[in-house]
């Protein structure tokens, strides 16, 4: 199955694992909050795989975030080339 992942959840998946907190990445990446925890819920429908764990007001990666955030990482990167 292949999958197109918008590249504005990768980024913002990116941020929310460096930052582990929704208000903070919202401010990194100049967004709501609100708009954080929606781009992060439609990455983990799209992929069907729960990447964060909450704790809290804290986040932290899950087996499964763990895996992707190597990737996001590679093609943001290549992206931004």
């Amino acid at each position: 199955m292949i999958m197109s992942l918008q590249i504005d959840y990768l980024r913002t998946f990116i941020a929310l694992a460096e930052t582990k907190g929704f208000t903070k990445t919202g401010i990194q990446i100049n967004r709501s909050q609100s708009a954080v925890s929606m781009q992060i819920k439609r990455l983990e429908d799209e992929i069907g795989k729960k990447l964060f764990e909450r704790i809290g007001k804290t986040v932290k990666l899950t087996a499964e975030g763990h895996i992707l955030i190597k990737y996001a990482m590679r093609i943001v990167k290549e992206h931004d080339v």
